[in-house]
Protein backbone atom coordinates (compact mmCIF):
# COMPACT_ATOMS: atom_id res chain seq x y z
CA UNK A 1 0.00 0.00 0.00
CA UNK A 2 1.39 3.39 -0.97
CA UNK A 3 2.46 5.77 1.81
CA UNK A 4 0.01 8.39 0.55
CA UNK A 5 -2.86 5.91 0.81
CA UNK A 6 -1.82 4.91 4.33
CA UNK A 7 -1.65 8.55 5.38
CA UNK A 8 -5.12 9.19 3.99
CA UNK A 9 -6.56 6.17 5.81
CA UNK A 10 -4.97 7.29 9.08
CA UNK A 11 -6.36 10.77 8.56
CA UNK A 12 -9.85 9.38 8.00
CA UNK A 13 -9.55 7.21 11.12
CA UNK A 14 -8.40 10.11 13.29
CA UNK A 15 -11.32 12.23 12.06
CA UNK A 16 -13.88 9.53 12.91
CA UNK A 17 -15.16 10.34 16.42
CA UNK A 18 -16.94 7.00 16.78
CA UNK A 19 -13.86 4.92 15.98
CA UNK A 20 -11.85 6.94 18.49
CA UNK A 21 -14.24 6.46 21.39
CA UNK A 22 -12.36 4.95 24.36
CA UNK A 23 -13.67 1.60 25.58
CA UNK A 24 -13.81 0.62 29.25
CA UNK A 25 -11.25 -2.12 29.89
CA UNK A 26 -12.62 -5.64 29.56
CA UNK A 27 -11.19 -6.60 32.96
CA UNK A 28 -9.96 -4.66 36.01
CA UNK A 29 -6.28 -3.83 35.67
CA UNK A 30 -5.78 -3.37 39.42
CA UNK A 31 -7.88 -3.27 42.59
CA UNK A 32 -8.51 0.47 42.23
CA UNK A 33 -9.70 0.14 38.63
CA UNK A 34 -13.46 0.67 38.82
CA UNK A 35 -13.86 1.43 35.12
CA UNK A 36 -13.84 -2.16 33.85
CA UNK A 37 -16.69 -4.29 32.52
CA UNK A 38 -15.62 -7.40 34.47
CA UNK A 39 -13.79 -8.43 37.61
CA UNK A 40 -10.15 -9.41 37.90
CA UNK A 41 -10.36 -12.87 39.39
CA UNK A 42 -7.88 -15.72 39.80
CA UNK A 43 -8.72 -18.63 37.55
CA UNK A 44 -10.09 -21.74 39.21
CA UNK A 45 -7.50 -24.51 39.03
CA UNK A 46 -10.01 -26.66 37.17
CA UNK A 47 -10.27 -24.03 34.43
CA UNK A 48 -6.49 -23.84 34.13
CA UNK A 49 -6.32 -27.63 33.96
CA UNK A 50 -8.96 -27.77 31.21
CA UNK A 51 -7.03 -25.30 29.05
CA UNK A 52 -3.74 -27.12 29.67
CA UNK A 53 -5.23 -30.52 28.91
CA UNK A 54 -6.73 -29.19 25.68
CA UNK A 55 -3.34 -27.92 24.51
CA UNK A 56 -1.60 -31.15 25.51
CA UNK A 57 -4.24 -33.05 23.53
CA UNK A 58 -3.34 -31.06 20.42
CA UNK A 59 -6.23 -28.60 20.52
CA UNK A 60 -4.03 -25.80 19.20
CA UNK A 61 -5.27 -25.89 15.61
CA UNK A 62 -7.98 -23.89 13.89
CA UNK A 63 -11.40 -24.85 15.15
CA UNK A 64 -14.83 -24.63 13.56
CA UNK A 65 -15.47 -20.92 13.09
CA UNK A 66 -18.63 -20.83 15.24
CA UNK A 67 -16.81 -22.59 18.10
CA UNK A 68 -16.33 -26.04 19.59
CA UNK A 69 -19.58 -28.00 19.66
CA UNK A 70 -19.58 -28.78 23.42
CA UNK A 71 -19.28 -25.10 24.37
CA UNK A 72 -21.96 -24.03 21.90
CA UNK A 73 -24.26 -26.69 23.34
CA UNK A 74 -23.46 -25.58 26.91
CA UNK A 75 -24.18 -21.94 26.07
CA UNK A 76 -27.46 -22.82 24.37
CA UNK A 77 -28.58 -24.85 27.38
CA UNK A 78 -27.52 -22.09 29.79
CA UNK A 79 -29.42 -19.43 27.83
CA UNK A 80 -32.50 -21.62 27.66
CA UNK A 81 -32.38 -22.35 31.39
CA UNK A 82 -31.76 -18.78 32.55
CA UNK A 83 -33.56 -16.71 29.94
CA UNK A 84 -36.28 -19.06 28.72
CA UNK A 85 -34.91 -19.32 25.20
CA UNK A 86 -35.29 -22.09 22.64
CA UNK A 87 -31.75 -22.21 21.28
CA UNK A 88 -29.74 -25.15 19.97
CA UNK A 89 -25.99 -25.37 19.51
CA UNK A 90 -26.39 -24.41 15.85
CA UNK A 91 -27.81 -21.03 16.92
CA UNK A 92 -24.57 -20.09 18.71
CA UNK A 93 -21.31 -18.42 17.64
CA UNK A 94 -18.46 -18.22 20.14
CA UNK A 95 -16.69 -14.89 19.71
CA UNK A 96 -13.37 -13.32 20.68
CA UNK A 97 -14.96 -11.07 23.28
CA UNK A 98 -18.10 -8.99 23.52
CA UNK A 99 -16.84 -6.26 21.22
CA UNK A 100 -16.58 -8.82 18.43
CA UNK A 101 -20.16 -9.86 19.25
CA UNK A 102 -21.26 -6.25 18.92
CA UNK A 103 -19.39 -5.76 15.66
CA UNK A 104 -20.64 -8.92 13.97
CA UNK A 105 -24.27 -8.41 14.94
CA UNK A 106 -24.40 -4.69 14.19
CA UNK A 107 -22.58 -4.96 10.88
CA UNK A 108 -23.87 -8.22 9.41
CA UNK A 109 -27.42 -8.21 10.78
CA UNK A 110 -27.50 -4.48 10.11
CA UNK A 111 -26.91 -5.17 6.42
CA UNK A 112 -30.32 -6.81 6.26
CA UNK A 113 -32.11 -3.59 7.25
CA UNK A 114 -32.29 -0.01 6.00
CA UNK A 115 -31.80 1.49 9.45
CA UNK A 116 -31.16 0.65 13.09
CA UNK A 117 -32.75 2.06 16.24
CA UNK A 118 -30.04 2.92 18.75
CA UNK A 119 -30.49 4.24 22.32
CA UNK A 120 -28.98 7.67 22.89
CA UNK A 121 -27.10 6.08 25.82
CA UNK A 122 -25.32 2.77 25.24
CA UNK A 123 -21.92 1.14 25.69
CA UNK A 124 -19.33 3.06 23.62
CA UNK A 125 -18.47 -0.19 21.87
CA UNK A 126 -21.77 0.10 20.02
CA UNK A 127 -20.82 3.37 18.34
CA UNK A 128 -17.32 2.07 17.75
CA UNK A 129 -18.66 -1.02 15.98
CA UNK A 130 -20.97 1.09 13.83
CA UNK A 131 -18.32 3.68 13.03
CA UNK A 132 -16.54 1.77 10.27
CA UNK A 133 -19.12 2.78 7.66
CA UNK A 134 -22.19 4.93 7.15
CA UNK A 135 -25.39 3.67 8.73
CA UNK A 136 -28.84 5.17 8.94
CA UNK A 137 -29.24 5.37 12.71
CA UNK A 138 -32.62 6.12 14.28
CA UNK A 139 -31.87 7.67 17.70
CA UNK A 140 -33.98 6.42 20.59
CA UNK A 141 -34.29 9.06 23.35
CA UNK A 142 -33.77 7.66 26.84
CA UNK A 143 -35.56 8.20 30.13
CA UNK A 144 -33.12 9.42 32.79
CA UNK A 145 -35.53 8.51 35.58
CA UNK A 146 -35.68 4.98 34.18
CA UNK A 147 -31.93 4.42 34.30
CA UNK A 148 -31.31 5.80 30.79
CA UNK A 149 -33.32 3.10 29.02
CA UNK A 150 -35.44 4.04 26.00
CA UNK A 151 -39.12 3.87 26.94
CA UNK A 152 -41.16 1.20 25.18
CA UNK A 153 -43.25 4.01 23.66
CA UNK A 154 -40.10 5.40 21.99
CA UNK A 155 -39.31 2.01 20.49
CA UNK A 156 -42.89 1.65 19.29
CA UNK A 157 -42.83 5.12 17.72
CA UNK A 158 -39.61 4.35 15.84
CA UNK A 159 -41.08 1.05 14.62
CA UNK A 160 -44.24 2.82 13.46
CA UNK A 161 -42.04 5.18 11.43
CA UNK A 162 -40.32 2.29 9.66
CA UNK A 163 -37.39 1.24 11.86
CA UNK A 164 -37.07 -2.53 11.63
CA UNK A 165 -33.94 -3.32 13.68
CA UNK A 166 -33.19 -2.24 17.24
CA UNK A 167 -30.11 -2.54 19.43
CA UNK A 168 -31.12 -2.73 23.09
CA UNK A 169 -29.29 -3.31 26.37
CA UNK A 170 -31.10 -4.80 29.34
CA UNK A 171 -29.57 -4.24 31.81
CA UNK A 172 -28.06 -0.98 30.62
CA UNK A 173 -24.27 -1.11 30.38
CA UNK A 174 -24.10 2.34 32.01
CA UNK A 175 -26.56 2.10 34.87
CA UNK A 176 -27.59 -1.55 35.25
CA UNK A 177 -31.27 -0.62 34.78
CA UNK A 178 -33.32 -3.42 33.25
CA UNK A 179 -36.71 -3.67 31.58
CA UNK A 180 -39.51 -5.24 33.61
CA UNK A 181 -41.29 -8.39 32.45
CA UNK A 182 -44.23 -6.30 31.23
CA UNK A 183 -41.92 -3.95 29.32
CA UNK A 184 -40.08 -6.86 27.68
CA UNK A 185 -43.41 -8.37 26.65
CA UNK A 186 -44.45 -5.01 25.20
CA UNK A 187 -41.17 -4.74 23.23
CA UNK A 188 -41.73 -8.27 21.88
CA UNK A 189 -45.22 -7.19 20.83
CA UNK A 190 -43.83 -4.13 19.03
CA UNK A 191 -41.36 -6.29 17.14
CA UNK A 192 -44.00 -8.81 16.17
CA UNK A 193 -46.56 -6.23 15.11
CA UNK A 194 -44.03 -4.44 12.89
CA UNK A 195 -42.07 -7.45 11.60
CA UNK A 196 -39.01 -5.93 13.29
CA UNK A 197 -35.94 -7.54 14.88
CA UNK A 198 -33.57 -6.83 17.72
CA UNK A 199 -30.00 -7.27 18.90
CA UNK A 200 -30.39 -7.80 22.64
CA UNK A 201 -27.40 -7.33 24.96
CA UNK A 202 -28.32 -9.11 28.17
CA UNK A 203 -24.78 -9.71 29.41
CA UNK A 204 -25.32 -7.92 32.74
CA UNK A 205 -28.50 -9.90 33.49
CA UNK A 206 -26.43 -12.46 35.38
CA UNK A 207 -25.60 -9.73 37.90
CA UNK A 208 -29.25 -9.02 38.71
CA UNK A 209 -30.26 -10.77 41.92
CA UNK A 210 -33.24 -12.92 40.97
CA UNK A 211 -32.58 -12.42 37.27
CA UNK A 212 -34.41 -10.20 34.83
CA UNK A 213 -36.73 -10.74 31.90
CA UNK A 214 -35.26 -11.51 28.51
CA UNK A 215 -36.60 -10.90 25.03
CA UNK A 216 -35.44 -14.38 24.03
CA UNK A 217 -38.21 -15.95 26.12
CA UNK A 218 -40.91 -14.78 23.75
CA UNK A 219 -42.39 -17.16 21.23
CA UNK A 220 -40.97 -15.78 18.00
CA UNK A 221 -37.62 -14.64 19.44
CA UNK A 222 -35.62 -17.42 17.69
CA UNK A 223 -36.65 -15.91 14.35
CA UNK A 224 -36.09 -12.23 15.10
CA UNK A 225 -33.71 -11.73 18.06
CA UNK A 226 -29.91 -12.00 18.32
CA UNK A 227 -28.67 -12.19 21.90
CA UNK A 228 -25.13 -11.28 22.99
CA UNK A 229 -23.22 -11.58 26.24
CA UNK A 230 -20.05 -12.73 27.93
CA UNK A 231 -19.30 -16.41 28.51
CA UNK A 232 -19.64 -17.07 32.25
CA UNK A 233 -18.51 -13.65 33.58
CA UNK A 234 -16.67 -13.18 36.85
CA UNK A 235 -14.65 -16.39 36.46
CA UNK A 236 -11.38 -14.75 35.44
CA UNK A 237 -11.86 -15.31 31.71
CA UNK A 238 -12.43 -11.66 30.77
CA UNK A 239 -8.85 -11.14 29.61
CA UNK A 240 -9.20 -14.26 27.41
CA UNK A 241 -11.86 -12.43 25.35
CA UNK A 242 -14.59 -15.00 24.99
CA UNK A 243 -18.27 -14.23 24.46
CA UNK A 244 -21.22 -15.43 22.37
CA UNK A 245 -23.91 -14.58 19.86
CA UNK A 246 -27.18 -16.55 19.86
CA UNK A 247 -29.18 -15.81 16.72
CA UNK A 248 -31.61 -17.16 14.10
CA UNK A 249 -29.90 -19.73 11.90
CA UNK A 250 -30.32 -17.76 8.69
CA UNK A 251 -28.44 -14.82 10.25
CA UNK A 252 -25.38 -16.91 11.14
CA UNK A 253 -23.62 -17.55 7.80
CA UNK A 254 -22.82 -13.88 7.15
CA UNK A 255 -21.49 -13.41 10.70
CA UNK A 256 -19.44 -16.61 10.53
CA UNK A 257 -17.93 -15.54 7.21
CA UNK A 258 -17.02 -12.10 8.58
CA UNK A 259 -15.58 -13.66 11.73
CA UNK A 260 -13.39 -15.96 9.64
CA UNK A 261 -12.08 -12.95 7.72
CA UNK A 262 -11.38 -11.03 10.92
CA UNK A 263 -10.03 -13.62 13.31
CA UNK A 264 -10.31 -17.14 11.81
CA UNK A 265 -11.69 -18.46 15.10
CA UNK A 266 -11.67 -17.93 18.85
CA UNK A 267 -8.70 -19.61 20.56
CA UNK A 268 -9.43 -23.31 21.09
CA UNK A 269 -7.84 -23.59 24.53
CA UNK A 270 -9.89 -20.61 25.72
CA UNK A 271 -13.05 -22.35 24.60
CA UNK A 272 -12.23 -25.47 26.59
CA UNK A 273 -11.49 -23.23 29.58
CA UNK A 274 -14.90 -21.57 29.17
CA UNK A 275 -16.55 -24.98 28.87
CA UNK A 276 -15.04 -25.96 32.21
CA UNK A 277 -15.99 -22.60 33.77
CA UNK A 278 -19.59 -23.25 32.78
CA UNK A 279 -19.62 -26.51 34.74
CA UNK A 280 -18.81 -24.67 37.98
CA UNK A 281 -20.37 -21.32 37.23
CA UNK A 282 -23.47 -21.58 39.41
CA UNK A 283 -21.59 -22.38 42.62
CA UNK A 284 -19.02 -19.62 42.11
CA UNK A 285 -21.45 -17.03 40.76
CA UNK A 286 -23.90 -17.44 43.63
CA UNK A 287 -21.19 -16.38 46.09
CA UNK A 288 -20.02 -13.52 43.85
CA UNK A 289 -23.53 -12.19 43.30
CA UNK A 290 -24.29 -12.22 47.02
CA UNK A 291 -21.02 -10.44 47.79
CA UNK A 292 -21.43 -7.79 45.11
CA UNK A 293 -25.09 -7.20 46.02
CA UNK A 294 -23.99 -6.50 49.59
CA UNK A 295 -21.13 -4.26 48.44
CA UNK A 296 -23.47 -2.35 46.13
CA UNK A 297 -26.03 -1.78 48.90
CA UNK A 298 -23.30 -0.52 51.25
CA UNK A 299 -21.88 1.71 48.51
CA UNK A 300 -25.29 3.19 47.71
CA UNK A 301 -25.84 3.97 51.40
CA UNK A 302 -22.50 5.79 51.54
CA UNK A 303 -23.32 7.64 48.31
CA UNK A 304 -26.56 8.92 49.84
CA UNK A 305 -24.73 10.02 52.98
CA UNK A 306 -22.29 11.93 50.79
CA UNK A 307 -25.05 13.67 48.85
CA UNK A 308 -24.38 11.80 45.61
CA UNK A 309 -27.30 10.98 43.32
CA UNK A 310 -27.47 7.28 42.48
CA UNK A 311 -29.18 6.44 39.19
CA UNK A 312 -31.72 3.63 39.11
CA UNK A 313 -30.19 0.25 38.34
CA UNK A 314 -30.58 -3.42 39.14
CA UNK A 315 -27.23 -5.00 38.25
CA UNK A 316 -25.03 -5.65 41.29
CA UNK A 317 -21.86 -5.14 39.26
CA UNK A 318 -22.08 -1.38 38.63
CA UNK A 319 -23.23 1.92 40.12
CA UNK A 320 -23.95 5.08 38.12
CA UNK A 321 -23.87 8.45 39.87
CA UNK A 322 -24.35 12.16 39.37
CA UNK A 323 -22.40 14.56 41.58
CA UNK A 324 -23.10 18.15 42.55
CA UNK A 325 -19.86 19.39 40.98
CA UNK A 326 -20.32 17.48 37.73
CA UNK A 327 -18.80 14.38 36.19
CA UNK A 328 -15.51 15.97 35.12
CA UNK A 329 -14.75 17.13 38.66
CA UNK A 330 -15.69 13.72 40.09
CA UNK A 331 -13.45 11.92 37.60
CA UNK A 332 -10.56 14.21 38.53
CA UNK A 333 -11.13 13.66 42.27
CA UNK A 334 -11.13 9.91 41.80
CA UNK A 335 -7.99 9.97 39.64
CA UNK A 336 -6.21 12.07 42.25
CA UNK A 337 -7.20 9.49 44.88
CA UNK A 338 -5.83 6.68 42.69
CA UNK A 339 -9.11 5.33 41.30
CA UNK A 340 -10.30 4.87 37.72
CA UNK A 341 -13.96 4.87 36.74
CA UNK A 342 -15.89 5.03 33.48
CA UNK A 343 -16.97 8.39 32.08
CA UNK A 344 -20.66 8.55 31.25
CA UNK A 345 -19.82 10.87 28.36
CA UNK A 346 -18.40 7.86 26.49
CA UNK A 347 -21.82 6.22 26.80
CA UNK A 348 -23.74 9.35 25.81
CA UNK A 349 -24.51 10.65 29.34
CA UNK A 350 -21.97 13.40 30.07
CA UNK A 351 -23.21 14.17 33.58
CA UNK A 352 -22.75 10.58 34.85
CA UNK A 353 -19.90 8.42 36.12
CA UNK A 354 -19.94 4.62 36.37
CA UNK A 355 -18.12 2.62 39.03
CA UNK A 356 -17.67 -1.14 39.09
CA UNK A 357 -18.70 -2.74 42.37
CA UNK A 358 -15.97 -4.53 44.29
CA UNK A 359 -14.11 -4.25 47.58
CA UNK A 360 -12.69 -0.85 46.60
CA UNK A 361 -15.94 0.92 45.69
CA UNK A 362 -16.71 2.34 49.13
CA UNK A 363 -13.19 3.69 49.48
CA UNK A 364 -13.48 5.37 46.08
CA UNK A 365 -16.79 6.96 47.03
CA UNK A 366 -15.19 8.31 50.19
CA UNK A 367 -12.94 10.38 47.94
CA UNK A 368 -16.08 12.13 46.65
CA UNK A 369 -17.55 12.91 50.07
Amino acid sequence: MASKTKAELLKQHQANADLNLPLPPQMMRRDQDLSADDLRMPLDERIIAAASEAMEAGETHYVDVPGIAPLRQALAEDLNRRAGGAYRADHIIVTAGLQESRFLTLQKIGERYANIGLPAVAHPGVRKALGVRERNIVPLPVDEARGYLPAVERIAAAAAEGCRLFYLESPSRLTGAAYSADEVAAIAQVLGDNDASAIWDQGLSLWVDGGCSSLVAHEDAPARVATIGECFPGQGLASWFIAYIAAPQDWLPAMQSQKQIMAICTATASQYAALEAGKHFDEAHKRQLAGRSRQRAESLELARECGLEAIAGAAASIIALRTADGAAAALAQLRNAGYDCAAGSDFGAPDVIRLSVNGSTRAALSALC
